[in-house]
């Protein structure tokens, strides 16, 4: 059954309601009364309604002609603030450097001035790029030129290996030429992007073979805010203090900083019936290895327990109790968590059947819960039956395991997951695993790796052995954090600009293990992949570490060593206005695959009538051989680089699937708009590109995996 909140967003979407609440509907809508004949902005080559856009570089200056010569109507303009281009350079006066742009700040025609092209830069898509998480692999190199990359990666892995590992050790060692192939690098150190803004919008791209997986060789350019410095070059090969900075140590803090640490720690519990012959045991680890725990804890870190409990709809199901419920507002010390996990129960009324609600559980403890404001988040969830499924109506979150993991990672949240594995259930066994161990791939831990663990039901030592040996690793963790802060200061140390540049520093590579212990057990390891993994994102947020800035260069997305890891990841920067016409769009979508399985047409005649209210022409879509013939799908998702199951869906297709994979479809559709939901009503991540704008117009770094 679908839940009725798709029923509402379709019902929206078909009479012309913007799903979002401050949506003001499609983007580029002109005033039909309009008689004044306005300029028009220069399209993208080969678009028909894509305006091409500059994004400006920090301190640049707006002139009223093409001359530096003339009065000046803005100087000094914030960097990437994004004009429309009315009259664009010749390729040649590109080519010399020495062109002009009449640029305006609509599409509407409202000219502003003149730049020279020497102070914007083109952004033909507004795609962008996001470093992954550091730990695991090599910093991103970048290069001069996109030929020196697949003259790399065409060689052989051996020959590939070792000249890739030769120039990382140039770099790291200070040995760089003036013809140095490399001009800039990612900072080892992991950069926070609320904290310090990048933007790495891509310029152009190139779809390639890497290691037998598709990879992408990109022309990006690194901007930052217009600050003090913003216009400083980080061309390795011209400034060491740049270089400096970048080759800083992942895992180096000042002992000021590191002993402001706080940790975080929130139990996410199932407490409906069939947890009541484990709930005792569960709540008495809880309680044995936080105490254990913040015994152990140095005073100077500030450590604090959360609890949330879920069961099912409560809208549906009234006397569960809840669907969510947070046991503490706020996070509390060991003294008060103890008393709060002695008045956590079970329900006494039983579910209609074995699935729960899970997926809310998760995620209202992730968006609800009054985390610290600087410091590491761990969610500890404990439970023994998997979650209802997206598109189940008493699944009130609306999300599958791999959006809640996508706004997990975003969110900076660690998440472990113990499944207490019932023998009774054995059908329900495999999806649990499943969606606890997505749930648990944190980023930073490894290829695949997940902080998931299981335990027989019938097997209750095993489950307090999985929690004890997690708690022990902390601890030995914590207890080796407190060593090293009383320890000298770190010897022989580049010197580097901001926090480390004080010799009061500390390397807590010391205490952080890297790898698997062949000899520890899986708990154990899967603790320490954690704690280092939340250590480097938390050192790169307090040593703010800064990303490239003013240069112009080609990298790749995949790890220049290994071609398994992401390096990079491509989004798209999407402002409330595009991301409501994509909800809409979809939810047409979703309606014409539920019509078409009740009715039995063809996917194209059911999505014929399905959007005959969102004005579209019903003739494209009726003579459409694929999604991307309609019409339907925003221009600006049109040429990415990426593969999408949506634009390619014809009638054939729709058509060969049977109903469990027309639903998956179906439900993957939906997650996503409900992801978009999420995004829309909340205020992180959005970014405003000009100073002053509107909400509306700020824009997010949507991810390329939340695109249909």
């Amino acid at each position: 059954m679908w839940n009725s909140t798709v029923k509402s967003l379709v019902f929206m979407s078909l009479i012309g309601l913007p799903l979002f609440s401050g949506a003001t509907g499609m983007e580029d809508m002109s005033n039909p009364t309009e008689v004044v004949k306005k300029r028009v902005p220069v399209k993208i080559e080969g678009k028909k309604l894509l305006s091409l856009r500059v994004l400006t570089r920090p301190f640049s200056n707006i002139y009223t002609d093409k001359s530096s010569e003339s009065p000046i109507v803005q100087s000094d303009v914030p960097a990437l603030q994004p004009f429309y281009v009315y009259t664009r350079p010749s390729a040649e006066d590109l080519e010399l450097e020495s062109g002009w742009y009449e640029i305006g700040s609509n599409s509407q025609g409202k000219v502003i001035g003149w730049m020279q092209s020497k102070d914007v830069f083109e952004w033909k898509q507004t795609m962008c790029l996001v470093y992954t998480h550091p730990e695991g692999r090599k910093p991103v190199m970048m290069f001069d030129s996109k030929s020196t990359i697949k003259d790399i990666i065409k060689a052989e892995d051996e020959a590939r290996v070792e000249r890739v590992s030769k120039l990382y050790k140039a770099i790291d060692d200070g040995n760089i030429s003036k013809d140095f192939v490399v001009n800039s690098i990612e900072p080892k150190r992991a950069v926070d992007i609320k904290k310090e803004f990048y933007l790495l919008p891509i310029l152009d791209f190139e779809a390639i073979e890497f290691g037998n997986r598709e990879a992408r060789v990109l022309k990006l350019t690194a901007v930052t805010n217009a600050k003090a410095g913003a216009r400083d070059e980080s061309d390795i090969r011209k400034s060491k203090t740049y270089l400096d900075d970048a080759v800083a140590p992942s895992t180096v803090i000042s002992k000021k900083k590191l002993k402001g640490l706080n940790v975080d720690i929130v139990w996410v519990f199932d407490t409906t019936v069939s947890m009541r012959p484990f709930i005792k045991d569960t709540l008495d680890v809880a309680k044995e290895s936080s105490v254990k725990l913040t015994t152990n804890v140095p005073d100077n870190i500030k450590l604090k327990f959360g609890a949330w409990g879920y069961r099912d709809a409560v809208e549906d199901m009234p006397k569960i109790g809840y669907t969510t419920k947070n046991y503490t507002p706020e996070l509390v010390d060991i003294n008060e968590f103890t008393d709060v996990l002695s008045n956590i129960k079970v329900t006494k009324v039983d579910s209609v059947d074995f699935p729960e609600d899970m997926f809310s559980g998760v995620s209202h403890a992730m968006d609800k819960t009054a985390w610290s404001s600087t410091g590491v988040k761990f969610i500890i969830l404990v439970g023994d039956a998997p979650s209802h499924q997206a598109g189940h109506k008493w699944n009130v979150s609306g999300f599958d395991e791999e959006r809640l993991r996508a706004l997990a990672d975003d969110s900076g949240v660690y998440i472990a997951s113990i499944h207490l594995k019932n023998p009774k259930a054995k059908k329900f066994n495999a999806l649990a695993e499943t969606q606890y161990r997505t749930l648990a791939t944190n980023p930073g831990s490894g290829k695949g790796d997940s902080a998931f663990l299981e335990a027989s039901t019938k097997d209750k030592e095993a489950f307090k052995k999985n929690v004890d040996k997690l708690t022990d690793a902390f601890i030995v963790n914590v207890k080796k954090l407190r060593d090293v802060i009383k320890e000298d200061s770190v010897g022989n140390m580049r010197k580097t600009g901001g926090e480390l540049a004080f010799d009061d520093t500390v390397d807590t590579d010391k205490i952080m293990t890297k790898d698997n212990n062949a000899s520890a057990s899986k708990a154990t390891n899967i603790a320490n992949r954690m704690f280092r993994a939340a250590m480097v994102q938390w050192i790169g947020s307090q040593t703010e570490a800064k990303a490239p800035n003013d240069i112009v260069a080609w990298a790749i997305d995949k790890d220049l060593i290994d071609s398994d890891i992401a390096s990079m990841d491509v989004r798209v920067l999407i402002n409330k206005r595009q991301l409501d016409s994509l909800a809409t769009v979809i939810q047409s979508i979703i309606q014409a695959g539920i019509d078409g399985q009740i009715s039995g047409e063809d996917f194209f005649s059911s999505l014929q009538a399905a959007t005959a209210s969102i004005a579209r022409d019903p003739n494209m879509v009726r003579q459409a051989k694929q999604m991307a013939d309609t019409g339907l799908v925003p221009e600006f998702l049109e040429g990415l680089p990426y593969q999408s199951q949506l634009m390619a869906m014809t009638n054939e297709l729709w058509g060969s699937w049977g109903a469990d994979e027309q639903n998956e479809f179906i439900e993957a559709l939906y997650t996503k708009v409900e992801a978009y939901k999420k995004i829309h009503d909340t205020s992180d991540g959005w970014i405003p590109l000009n100073k002053g704008v509107d909400e509306d117009q700020k824009v997010y770094p949507l991810s390329l995996d939340l695109l249909p």
